[in-house]
């Protein structure tokens, strides 16, 4: 009753266009947290992203980081927890279509994710791959740990101009938290967006040279200038 009331007066909305969305219907119809108009632009991605950064999900990513929006940021957990937990349903299950492999993802031992800097996640009030990586971690049934520390606030890597730019600003940004061995750790390392792959190429050495078994999954892949993507 508490919550039939609440949604009477403070009915849930969409998180891309905020039109008021009906979050009673049981039938097979995609994420609650967006509308079926946005839901019908989200476009599933190539691995390691599991939607294309393009449509309603940069409208949201954008508020989330830079309006520092918590309410956007914990909506794309529950979006990207969600998708997670549908791979089967929408994915080859042996990855041989270039996506996801749901089989490799629900095998992993420990999820954690990229982190930004303390400095720029104390200023935006959240983590938001640290919500993405927790509530990936809650739909897999499996721990969720702070494996990487960022040891230094780089420029934002917007302002580079090319890929090795990109990999150049983030050479020896990360370190494992407490410096410990990972030996014979399967770790699902989470982002949000994948652009060049450098944050998560440097991520991604630094757990393997500690000794983890590491797979990738960001929430949302840039696809190259020259591979637009057509939205439904």
């Amino acid at each position: 009753m508490l919550g039939a009331g609440l949604d009477a007066v403070l009915p849930s909305r969409c998180l891309a266009c905020a039109v008021i969305v009906d979050t009673d219907n049981d039938g097979d119809t995609g994420p609650l947290d967006l509308c079926p108009v946005c839901r019908e632009q989200l476009v599933m991605g190539p691995a390691p992203g599991l939607f294309v950064y393009a449509g309603p999900i940069v409208d949201i990513i954008q508020r989330a980081k830079y309006s520092r929006d918590l309410g956007s940021a914990l909506g794309l957990a529950r979006l990207f927890a969600d998708g997670i937990g549908a791979l089967p349903a929408h994915h080859v299950q042996g990855g041989h279509d270039g996506r996801l492999d749901p089989a490799v993802i629900g095998a992993v031992d420990v999820v954690t994710f990229v982190p930004a800097h303390w400095t720029r996640a104390l200023s935006r009030g959240f983590d938001l791959p640290a919500l993405l990586a927790d509530g990936v971690a809650a739909r897999l049934h499996r721990p969720w740990r702070q494996l990487l520390r960022a040891g230094r606030r780089d420029q934002r890597l917007a302002t580079a101009s090319s890929a090795s730019d990109r990999a150049r600003l983030v050479a020896g940004r990360f370190h494992v938290k407490g410096g410990g061995s990972l030996a014979g750790q399967r770790v699902l390392l989470v982002d949000d967006v994948h652009t060049t792959g450098a944050t998560l190429g440097e991520a991604t050495a630094v757990l393997t040279a500690a000794g983890a078994d590491v797979v990738v999954v960001a929430l949302a892949f840039t696809p190259p200038p020259s591979a637009p993507v057509d939205l439904p």
